[in-house]
């Protein structure tokens, strides 16, 4: 499942995150306050436009902290105004999760410290960068309170074509992302998505952008969702197109729900024996592990103590993982099995996977390491 994708566990950079002085006007006008990205304009005459405003959003403390959504990574920081309309910010520690790839994701990062001034206009807030570098508009976070208590799980069977019923379950979490799962009943099929989800400023759609497309719902209620057309209009219909809350939120657990087999690209897939030798990690935090990204073809995940990534290959049976590197730090536990994990994965060329268990054998068909699959 992606959750945006992610879902990926984040390696985190040193920053300060002492509280800054702030101007009395800095702070009675941006203290307290949330802003979604409208716009980026280049000083040479560049724009992005977000896919998703709701997915790049600052947030300002009123003592002199500050913290941001960049796609699917979050970070934390501080802020500080010596007079009027000047602002600058301190490092920022940012996680370092794999999302799908984006030039904002790369630029805002990289214009952080030479932001030197903002200003409030038509109830819209811009940040100027240094040197005429380049101006971010943001626009007031919408007070999303149309859907009440997150996370929450929508279910209804709707209408199919040349089935008796499709079994839609949407999850819908409070980073803004969702996970959905149709199962199309008597048919051995099934189809997942996930992504990000928002809703208009009216209050009234719930959108949710995946990597099928987008799909839209007209909040009836709290509790109901209601399917709309592609073009974002009610289906005249009178048959069931609505998603009602379920008392408790219910997780899409990964794999096939006909055969229960989990699939190989979007699984946190747990490390449990290594060779002959039987893993048990002291935390889950300290759990080895990776996950497959099947937009970029990257490999993330750690080997008890470091964090790990590269990229991979994959032709049928076969498995390559390439360029793997990690972190360098000295951990108390683990170190005896993260080399050995690596040289596993490295080494690694076929694999198959039985139900929730995957095995990775290298070139000689000799079992390297086995893996279960885990929640993302």
């Amino acid at each position: 499942m992606r959750l945006c994708l992610g879902l990926l566990l984040p390696l985190l950079l040193l920053a300060s995150s002492d509280a800054q002085e702030q101007s009395p006007r800095a702070a009675s006008e941006l203290g307290g306050t949330t802003w979604q990205l409208v716009v980026f304009l280049g000083g040479d005459g560049s724009k992005l436009s977000p896919l998703d405003k709701t997915g790049y959003t600052v947030t300002f403390d009123a003592a002199g902290s500050v913290s941001v959504k960049i796609d699917c990574n979050r970070g934390r920081g501080t802020w500080k105004s010596a007079g009027a309309n000047q602002l600058e910010f301190g490092p920022l520690a940012l996680t370092r999760a794999m999302c799908p790839q984006a030039p904002l994701n790369d630029h805002i990062p990289k214009h952080w410290e030479y932001v030197r001034s903002y200003v409030i206009k038509d109830g819209h807030l811009f940040l100027s960068l240094m040197a005429d570098a380049g101006t971010y508009e943001f626009e007031p976070m919408p007070r999303e309170t149309s859907l009440p208590s997150l996370p929450a799980t929508f279910m209804g069977t709707l209408p199919c074509a040349d089935c008796p019923g499709i079994l839609y379950q949407v999850n819908l979490l409070p980073d803004h992302t969702f996970l959905s799962r149709m199962i199309y009943q008597e048919r051995s099929r099934h189809l997942d998505d996930r992504g990000r989800w928002h809703i208009t400023d009216d209050g009234k759609t719930l959108t949710l952008r995946g990597e099928h497309g987008p799909a839209r719902f007209a909040l009836a209620d709290s509790d109901t969702l209601r399917m709309l057309d592609s073009s974002g209009h009610e289906i005249p219909s009178k048959l069931n197109y609505d998603l009602k809350r379920t008392p408790t939120f219910t997780a899409i657990e990964a794999g096939n729900p006909e055969t229960g087999q989990a699939p190989l690209e979007h699984t946190y897939w747990k490390l449990t024996i290594l060779g002959d030798t039987k893993i048990n990690a002291a935390s889950e935090k300290q759990a080895a592990h990776f996950i497959l990204n099947a937009e970029t073809h990257r490999v993330s995940g750690a080997g008890g103590c470091n964090r790990l990534s590269g990229s991979y290959q994959i032709d049928g049976e076969h498995i390559t993982f390439i360029q793997m590197i990690s972190t360098m730090m000295a951990c108390v536990d683990g170190m005896e099995t993260e080399k050995v994990f690596r040289d596993a994965l490295s080494e690694a060329r076929t694999w198959k996977i039985t139900g929730q268990k995957l095995e990775l054998f290298d070139a000689s068909g000799k079992l390297r390491a086995t893996f279960e699959s885990q929640p993302m």
